[in-house]
Protein backbone atom coordinates (compact mmCIF):
# COMPACT_ATOMS: atom_id res chain seq x y z
CA UNK A 1 0.00 0.00 0.00
CA UNK A 2 1.27 3.44 -0.86
CA UNK A 3 2.78 5.48 1.93
CA UNK A 4 0.33 8.31 2.68
CA UNK A 5 -0.97 10.06 5.78
CA UNK A 6 -3.63 8.46 7.94
CA UNK A 7 -5.98 11.31 7.05
CA UNK A 8 -5.51 10.53 3.37
CA UNK A 9 -6.38 6.89 3.99
CA UNK A 10 -9.53 7.91 5.80
CA UNK A 11 -10.56 10.35 3.08
CA UNK A 12 -10.14 7.72 0.36
CA UNK A 13 -11.98 5.11 2.45
CA UNK A 14 -14.90 7.52 2.84
CA UNK A 15 -15.34 7.68 -0.93
CA UNK A 16 -16.03 11.41 -0.75
CA UNK A 17 -13.04 13.11 -2.34
CA UNK A 18 -11.77 14.63 -5.54
CA UNK A 19 -8.77 13.31 -7.44
CA UNK A 20 -6.87 14.60 -10.41
CA UNK A 21 -3.68 13.45 -12.08
CA UNK A 22 -0.71 15.77 -12.33
CA UNK A 23 2.91 15.34 -13.34
CA UNK A 24 6.35 16.91 -13.42
CA UNK A 25 8.64 16.50 -16.43
CA UNK A 26 12.32 15.78 -15.76
CA UNK A 27 15.44 15.42 -17.85
CA UNK A 28 18.65 14.20 -16.23
CA UNK A 29 17.15 14.84 -12.80
CA UNK A 30 16.33 18.48 -13.57
CA UNK A 31 12.64 19.56 -13.67
CA UNK A 32 11.68 21.07 -17.02
CA UNK A 33 7.92 21.48 -16.48
CA UNK A 34 5.85 21.14 -13.31
CA UNK A 35 2.25 20.59 -12.29
CA UNK A 36 1.17 19.40 -15.72
CA UNK A 37 -2.49 18.46 -16.03
CA UNK A 38 -2.92 14.96 -17.46
CA UNK A 39 -5.91 14.40 -19.73
CA UNK A 40 -7.51 10.93 -20.06
CA UNK A 41 -4.82 9.22 -17.96
CA UNK A 42 -4.66 5.43 -18.03
CA UNK A 43 -2.04 3.79 -15.83
CA UNK A 44 -1.49 0.11 -15.14
CA UNK A 45 0.93 -2.20 -13.34
CA UNK A 46 1.41 -5.91 -14.02
CA UNK A 47 3.54 -8.05 -11.73
CA UNK A 48 4.00 -10.74 -14.40
CA UNK A 49 5.46 -8.37 -17.00
CA UNK A 50 9.12 -7.41 -17.37
CA UNK A 51 8.10 -3.76 -17.73
CA UNK A 52 5.68 -3.66 -14.82
CA UNK A 53 4.35 -0.10 -15.06
CA UNK A 54 2.88 1.56 -18.15
CA UNK A 55 0.68 4.52 -18.93
CA UNK A 56 -0.98 6.68 -21.54
CA UNK A 57 -2.02 10.30 -21.19
CA UNK A 58 -2.41 13.55 -23.06
CA UNK A 59 -0.92 16.89 -22.05
CA UNK A 60 -2.50 20.18 -23.01
CA UNK A 61 -0.18 23.19 -23.20
CA UNK A 62 -1.33 26.81 -23.30
CA UNK A 63 1.77 29.01 -23.50
CA UNK A 64 1.54 32.76 -23.05
CA UNK A 65 4.61 33.17 -25.27
CA UNK A 66 3.10 31.15 -28.10
CA UNK A 67 5.50 28.23 -27.82
CA UNK A 68 4.58 24.70 -28.84
CA UNK A 69 5.39 21.47 -27.00
CA UNK A 70 5.09 19.31 -30.11
CA UNK A 71 8.55 17.65 -30.31
CA UNK A 72 10.41 17.78 -33.61
CA UNK A 73 13.99 17.04 -32.64
CA UNK A 74 15.94 15.06 -30.03
CA UNK A 75 16.16 17.25 -26.94
CA UNK A 76 12.82 18.99 -27.39
CA UNK A 77 10.72 19.25 -24.25
CA UNK A 78 8.62 16.10 -24.77
CA UNK A 79 10.93 14.15 -27.06
CA UNK A 80 11.14 10.50 -25.93
CA UNK A 81 14.91 10.36 -25.57
CA UNK A 82 15.59 10.43 -21.85
CA UNK A 83 12.71 12.58 -20.60
CA UNK A 84 10.84 11.30 -17.53
CA UNK A 85 7.41 11.95 -16.09
CA UNK A 86 6.70 11.75 -12.36
CA UNK A 87 2.96 11.03 -12.30
CA UNK A 88 1.05 11.80 -9.10
CA UNK A 89 -2.52 12.02 -7.82
CA UNK A 90 -3.79 15.03 -5.88
CA UNK A 91 -6.45 13.99 -3.36
CA UNK A 92 -8.65 16.74 -1.94
CA UNK A 93 -11.68 16.91 0.32
CA UNK A 94 -12.72 20.23 1.87
CA UNK A 95 -9.55 21.82 3.28
CA UNK A 96 -7.57 18.60 2.96
CA UNK A 97 -5.09 18.23 0.07
CA UNK A 98 -2.37 15.60 -0.39
CA UNK A 99 -0.21 14.68 -3.37
CA UNK A 100 0.28 10.92 -3.74
CA UNK A 101 3.26 9.72 -5.86
CA UNK A 102 2.09 7.09 -8.35
CA UNK A 103 5.12 6.31 -10.49
CA UNK A 104 8.19 7.52 -12.34
CA UNK A 105 7.93 6.83 -16.07
CA UNK A 106 10.13 7.09 -19.12
CA UNK A 107 8.64 8.72 -22.20
CA UNK A 108 8.55 5.80 -24.64
CA UNK A 109 6.82 7.42 -27.61
CA UNK A 110 4.72 10.38 -28.72
CA UNK A 111 2.06 8.69 -30.88
CA UNK A 112 0.09 11.87 -31.57
CA UNK A 113 0.58 15.62 -31.34
CA UNK A 114 -1.47 18.64 -32.41
CA UNK A 115 -0.93 22.37 -32.32
CA UNK A 116 -3.29 25.23 -33.08
CA UNK A 117 -1.85 28.47 -34.39
CA UNK A 118 -3.17 31.88 -35.41
CA UNK A 119 -1.66 34.46 -37.65
CA UNK A 120 0.74 36.88 -36.05
CA UNK A 121 -0.84 40.35 -36.02
CA UNK A 122 2.64 41.86 -36.29
CA UNK A 123 3.73 39.59 -39.12
CA UNK A 124 6.26 36.82 -38.86
CA UNK A 125 5.63 33.25 -37.81
CA UNK A 126 2.16 32.16 -36.62
CA UNK A 127 1.55 32.15 -32.86
CA UNK A 128 0.77 28.79 -31.28
CA UNK A 129 -2.17 29.29 -28.93
CA UNK A 130 -2.52 25.66 -27.88
CA UNK A 131 -0.64 22.42 -28.35
CA UNK A 132 -1.14 18.94 -27.04
CA UNK A 133 0.85 15.74 -27.07
CA UNK A 134 -0.15 12.14 -26.40
CA UNK A 135 2.40 10.10 -24.48
CA UNK A 136 3.09 6.40 -24.14
CA UNK A 137 4.94 5.77 -20.88
CA UNK A 138 6.84 2.89 -19.29
CA UNK A 139 8.60 2.52 -15.97
CA UNK A 140 12.37 2.52 -15.43
CA UNK A 141 12.61 -1.19 -16.25
CA UNK A 142 12.23 -0.22 -19.92
CA UNK A 143 15.50 1.71 -19.75
CA UNK A 144 17.21 -1.18 -17.96
CA UNK A 145 15.91 -3.69 -20.53
CA UNK A 146 17.32 -1.60 -23.38
CA UNK A 147 20.78 -1.49 -21.80
CA UNK A 148 21.92 -5.01 -22.65
CA UNK A 149 25.35 -6.33 -21.75
CA UNK A 150 27.68 -6.29 -24.78
CA UNK A 151 29.04 -9.70 -23.70
CA UNK A 152 28.49 -12.22 -20.85
CA UNK A 153 29.72 -10.96 -17.52
CA UNK A 154 29.64 -11.75 -13.79
CA UNK A 155 28.82 -9.89 -10.56
CA UNK A 156 31.36 -7.41 -9.29
CA UNK A 157 30.06 -7.41 -5.72
CA UNK A 158 29.11 -10.08 -3.22
CA UNK A 159 26.33 -7.87 -1.80
CA UNK A 160 22.90 -8.45 -3.38
CA UNK A 161 21.84 -4.82 -2.94
CA UNK A 162 25.15 -3.35 -4.10
CA UNK A 163 25.04 -5.53 -7.20
CA UNK A 164 21.41 -4.58 -7.89
CA UNK A 165 22.34 -0.92 -7.67
CA UNK A 166 25.27 -1.44 -10.04
CA UNK A 167 23.11 -3.26 -12.58
CA UNK A 168 20.41 -0.58 -12.63
CA UNK A 169 22.11 2.65 -11.51
CA UNK A 170 18.98 3.30 -9.43
CA UNK A 171 18.68 4.32 -5.82
CA UNK A 172 17.79 1.23 -3.80
CA UNK A 173 15.30 0.80 -0.98
CA UNK A 174 16.47 -2.20 1.05
CA UNK A 175 13.13 -3.81 1.84
CA UNK A 176 14.64 -7.25 2.58
CA UNK A 177 17.91 -8.31 4.24
CA UNK A 178 21.08 -8.30 2.15
CA UNK A 179 22.46 -11.59 0.88
CA UNK A 180 25.92 -12.72 -0.18
CA UNK A 181 26.12 -13.56 -3.88
CA UNK A 182 28.32 -16.41 -5.10
CA UNK A 183 30.87 -15.61 -7.77
CA UNK A 184 29.77 -18.33 -10.18
CA UNK A 185 26.79 -16.36 -11.56
CA UNK A 186 26.97 -15.46 -15.25
CA UNK A 187 24.91 -12.70 -16.86
CA UNK A 188 23.96 -12.99 -20.50
CA UNK A 189 22.72 -10.03 -22.54
CA UNK A 190 19.48 -9.30 -20.66
CA UNK A 191 20.07 -6.94 -17.75
CA UNK A 192 16.61 -7.50 -16.26
CA UNK A 193 17.20 -11.23 -16.32
CA UNK A 194 20.45 -10.62 -14.47
CA UNK A 195 18.54 -8.58 -11.88
CA UNK A 196 16.18 -11.52 -11.41
CA UNK A 197 19.17 -13.79 -10.75
CA UNK A 198 20.42 -11.41 -8.07
CA UNK A 199 17.09 -11.39 -6.18
CA UNK A 200 16.13 -15.02 -6.91
CA UNK A 201 17.96 -16.66 -3.97
CA UNK A 202 16.15 -14.29 -1.60
CA UNK A 203 12.79 -15.51 -2.95
CA UNK A 204 11.88 -12.02 -4.11
CA UNK A 205 11.10 -10.09 -7.29
CA UNK A 206 12.66 -6.75 -8.23
CA UNK A 207 10.16 -3.91 -8.36
CA UNK A 208 10.08 -0.11 -8.34
CA UNK A 209 8.91 2.43 -5.79
CA UNK A 210 6.52 5.25 -6.82
CA UNK A 211 9.53 7.59 -7.02
CA UNK A 212 11.51 5.25 -9.27
CA UNK A 213 13.74 3.58 -6.70
CA UNK A 214 14.60 -0.11 -6.87
CA UNK A 215 13.24 -2.37 -4.17
CA UNK A 216 12.16 -6.01 -3.72
CA UNK A 217 8.79 -7.69 -3.36
CA UNK A 218 8.91 -10.99 -1.42
CA UNK A 219 7.27 -13.97 -3.10
CA UNK A 220 5.87 -15.18 0.21
CA UNK A 221 2.54 -13.64 1.15
CA UNK A 222 2.86 -10.86 3.75
CA UNK A 223 0.14 -9.92 6.23
CA UNK A 224 -2.96 -8.16 4.82
CA UNK A 225 -2.71 -4.37 4.69
CA UNK A 226 -6.39 -3.46 4.21
CA UNK A 227 -9.92 -4.74 3.75
CA UNK A 228 -11.55 -4.81 0.33
CA UNK A 229 -15.27 -4.32 0.80
CA UNK A 230 -16.64 -1.60 -1.49
CA UNK A 231 -16.61 -3.69 -4.67
CA UNK A 232 -18.51 -3.01 -7.89
CA UNK A 233 -17.80 -6.39 -9.52
CA UNK A 234 -15.69 -9.45 -8.63
CA UNK A 235 -16.10 -12.38 -11.04
CA UNK A 236 -14.21 -15.54 -10.08
CA UNK A 237 -11.86 -16.95 -12.69
CA UNK A 238 -10.14 -20.35 -12.75
CA UNK A 239 -7.38 -21.00 -15.28
CA UNK A 240 -5.25 -24.03 -16.04
CA UNK A 241 -2.22 -21.86 -16.74
CA UNK A 242 0.53 -21.91 -14.15
CA UNK A 243 -0.51 -25.34 -12.90
CA UNK A 244 2.13 -27.98 -13.67
CA UNK A 245 2.47 -31.72 -13.10
CA UNK A 246 6.16 -32.05 -13.97
CA UNK A 247 9.24 -30.10 -12.93
CA UNK A 248 12.69 -30.12 -14.51
CA UNK A 249 15.43 -28.53 -12.40
CA UNK A 250 18.92 -27.82 -13.68
CA UNK A 251 21.95 -26.64 -11.75
CA UNK A 252 25.49 -25.69 -12.73
CA UNK A 253 28.30 -28.10 -12.02
CA UNK A 254 31.35 -26.15 -10.77
CA UNK A 255 33.53 -28.81 -12.40
CA UNK A 256 33.67 -28.08 -16.17
CA UNK A 257 33.85 -31.77 -17.12
CA UNK A 258 31.43 -32.91 -14.43
CA UNK A 259 28.02 -34.49 -15.11
CA UNK A 260 24.96 -32.40 -15.90
CA UNK A 261 23.02 -31.56 -12.75
CA UNK A 262 19.36 -32.26 -13.53
CA UNK A 263 16.34 -33.65 -11.71
CA UNK A 264 12.87 -34.52 -13.03
CA UNK A 265 9.85 -35.03 -10.82
CA UNK A 266 6.25 -35.61 -11.91
CA UNK A 267 2.82 -36.53 -10.55
CA UNK A 268 1.89 -40.15 -11.24
CA UNK A 269 -1.57 -40.35 -9.62
CA UNK A 270 -4.71 -38.27 -9.26
CA UNK A 271 -6.32 -35.58 -11.40
CA UNK A 272 -3.00 -34.06 -12.43
CA UNK A 273 -1.18 -37.28 -13.30
CA UNK A 274 1.10 -36.97 -16.32
CA UNK A 275 0.19 -40.39 -17.72
CA UNK A 276 -2.48 -43.03 -17.15
CA UNK A 277 -1.42 -46.28 -15.43
CA UNK A 278 -1.35 -48.02 -18.84
CA UNK A 279 1.05 -45.40 -20.21
CA UNK A 280 -1.47 -43.48 -22.33
CA UNK A 281 -1.88 -39.71 -22.12
CA UNK A 282 -3.85 -38.57 -19.08
CA UNK A 283 -6.90 -36.26 -19.40
CA UNK A 284 -4.84 -33.25 -18.24
CA UNK A 285 -1.73 -34.23 -20.17
CA UNK A 286 1.75 -33.05 -19.32
CA UNK A 287 2.66 -29.53 -18.23
CA UNK A 288 6.34 -28.96 -17.45
CA UNK A 289 7.78 -26.28 -15.18
CA UNK A 290 11.48 -25.62 -15.77
CA UNK A 291 13.79 -24.09 -13.21
CA UNK A 292 17.45 -23.34 -13.75
CA UNK A 293 19.83 -21.84 -11.21
CA UNK A 294 23.56 -21.33 -11.03
CA UNK A 295 23.24 -21.48 -7.24
CA UNK A 296 22.50 -25.23 -7.43
CA UNK A 297 25.97 -26.74 -7.59
CA UNK A 298 25.40 -30.33 -6.38
CA UNK A 299 23.02 -33.12 -7.41
CA UNK A 300 21.61 -33.22 -3.89
CA UNK A 301 20.66 -29.53 -4.11
CA UNK A 302 19.01 -30.10 -7.48
CA UNK A 303 17.07 -33.12 -6.15
CA UNK A 304 15.85 -31.28 -3.06
CA UNK A 305 14.79 -28.27 -5.13
CA UNK A 306 12.78 -30.48 -7.50
CA UNK A 307 11.14 -32.26 -4.54
CA UNK A 308 10.08 -28.94 -3.01
CA UNK A 309 8.98 -27.35 -6.29
CA UNK A 310 6.57 -30.03 -7.51
CA UNK A 311 3.95 -29.67 -4.73
CA UNK A 312 4.15 -25.88 -5.06
CA UNK A 313 3.55 -25.69 -8.80
CA UNK A 314 0.99 -28.50 -8.97
CA UNK A 315 -1.57 -26.83 -6.72
CA UNK A 316 -4.25 -24.49 -7.97
CA UNK A 317 -2.46 -21.19 -8.28
CA UNK A 318 -4.69 -19.53 -10.84
CA UNK A 319 -7.98 -19.01 -9.05
CA UNK A 320 -8.25 -15.29 -9.53
CA UNK A 321 -10.77 -12.50 -9.38
CA UNK A 322 -11.01 -9.41 -11.50
CA UNK A 323 -12.24 -6.90 -8.96
CA UNK A 324 -13.61 -3.49 -9.90
CA UNK A 325 -13.80 -0.90 -7.14
CA UNK A 326 -14.21 2.87 -6.94
CA UNK A 327 -10.95 4.66 -7.76
CA UNK A 328 -8.33 3.86 -5.14
CA UNK A 329 -4.78 5.12 -5.77
CA UNK A 330 -3.35 3.35 -2.70
CA UNK A 331 -3.23 -0.15 -4.23
CA UNK A 332 0.19 -1.57 -5.08
CA UNK A 333 1.43 -4.77 -6.68
CA UNK A 334 1.86 -7.52 -4.11
CA UNK A 335 -0.55 -6.02 -1.57
CA UNK A 336 -2.47 -8.65 0.36
CA UNK A 337 -6.05 -7.65 1.12
CA UNK A 338 -8.90 -9.20 3.09
CA UNK A 339 -11.64 -9.52 0.48
CA UNK A 340 -15.21 -9.44 1.78
CA UNK A 341 -17.49 -11.27 -0.66
CA UNK A 342 -20.90 -9.70 -0.14
CA UNK A 343 -22.41 -12.07 -2.73
CA UNK A 344 -21.60 -14.96 -0.41
CA UNK A 345 -22.89 -13.50 2.82
CA UNK A 346 -19.74 -11.60 3.73
CA UNK A 347 -17.39 -14.56 3.33
CA UNK A 348 -13.78 -13.40 3.78
CA UNK A 349 -10.69 -14.56 1.94
CA UNK A 350 -7.16 -13.32 1.41
CA UNK A 351 -6.23 -12.04 -2.05
CA UNK A 352 -2.98 -10.68 -3.47
CA UNK A 353 -2.81 -8.04 -6.18
CA UNK A 354 -1.25 -9.22 -9.47
CA UNK A 355 -2.19 -6.26 -11.65
CA UNK A 356 -3.75 -2.81 -11.30
CA UNK A 357 -5.50 -0.55 -13.81
CA UNK A 358 -6.60 3.01 -13.06
CA UNK A 359 -8.99 4.45 -15.61
CA UNK A 360 -11.51 7.19 -14.92
CA UNK A 361 -13.41 6.71 -11.68
CA UNK A 362 -12.59 3.02 -11.31
CA UNK A 363 -9.71 0.82 -10.24
CA UNK A 364 -9.56 -2.71 -11.60
CA UNK A 365 -7.52 -5.33 -9.75
CA UNK A 366 -6.52 -8.81 -10.86
CA UNK A 367 -5.97 -10.70 -7.63
CA UNK A 368 -4.87 -14.20 -6.73
CA UNK A 369 -7.10 -15.90 -4.20
CA UNK A 370 -5.17 -17.67 -1.44
CA UNK A 371 -6.11 -21.32 -1.23
CA UNK A 372 -7.31 -22.53 2.13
Amino acid sequence: MRNVSQTCREVIASGVFQAHWTADLFYDGVPRAQNLLLLDPQFAWDASAQIQGSGKCEILWDDMFGQSIVPREIGDLFSPYGAELQADIIISAGDFVERVPMGRFVLDSVPDSVEQAIENAHGGLPVVVESRVSLDLADYFLRIARDEFPFPTSPRSTSMWDEAQRLTSLAVVRSIPDRTLPRNITYDEDRLEALGKVFGPSNAWPTLTPAGGLTARPKDWPAPVARLENVLASPLVMRSENVYNRVVVEGKNPTPDGPVLRAVREIRQGWLRTRNPNGTRSPFGGATYRYKSEFLTTQDQVDRTADSLLPRVSRIRSVTRRITEPFNPLRELGDVLTFVDTQRGGDESLVRIRSIEHSGAETVLDVEVKQR
